[in-house]
């Protein structure tokens, strides 16, 4: 069974910076949105697309050092902390339904290793076999979510050091990343 309330609030009470103004679609911060990607990921190109990809192209009619903080701390910064806040939205997510997984195992016991006795198979014939599906798909679908969740992260990381590498080439040489975090931190 899936929840198909947006636990944004739970999220957001951990999350760093979240009292400042984001460019996330704040409905893509939903279980719905973690299980089927594509509206993620969606985002996160069109994001990528709009500041990183075209990152030159707007740098070159940038002209001084204030210029180009101000670019990044105006287009950047909000691009960045929306894919992050996504991203980590999703790995919190699985993270719990992997924990939550876990601690009904151990209330209830290892799929493989529930005798048939711990179910009342003359009301329920399916239902031992009905759990062992159920803890399977859950373990399927986190290891799903997080693939994805890698994969994007990977994706992110590489593309922030391209980035931090074209600001240092067009601007002033900087440590962009740690500009980014210590923005993130306010």
């Amino acid at each position: 069974m899936q929840k198909t309330t947006t636990i944004y609030g739970l999220f957001k009470e951990n999350h760093p910076m979240s009292d400042r103004e984001s460019v996330l679609p704040q409905e893509l911060l939903s279980v719905e949105s973690c299980n089927s990607s594509t509206r993620i990921r969606a985002f996160l190109r069109l994001s990528r697309i709009a500041t990183d990809d075209t990152i030159r192209q707007h740098l070159n009619s940038i002209k001084t050092n204030k210029e180009c903080d101000e670019y990044f701390q105006k287009k950047i910064v909000p691009q960045w902390k929306a894919r992050t806040d996504v991203i980590e939205f999703c790995s919190n997510y699985v993270t719990r339904l992997r924990l939550e997984t876990e601690q009904e195992i151990e209330r209830r016991g290892h799929p493989n290793e529930i005798a048939n006795t711990d179910f009342n198979l003359r009301q329920d014939p399916y239902a031992l076999k009905n759990y062992k599906q159920k803890i399977d798909d859950q373990f399927a679908q986190c290891d799903r979510i997080q693939l994805w969740v890698n994969n994007e992260s990977s994706i992110e990381s590489i593309i922030r050091e391209e980035t931090a590498y074209v600001f240092n080439d067009k601007c002033y040489f900087k440590d962009w990343y740690r500009a980014y975090l210590d923005s993130a931190r306010k």
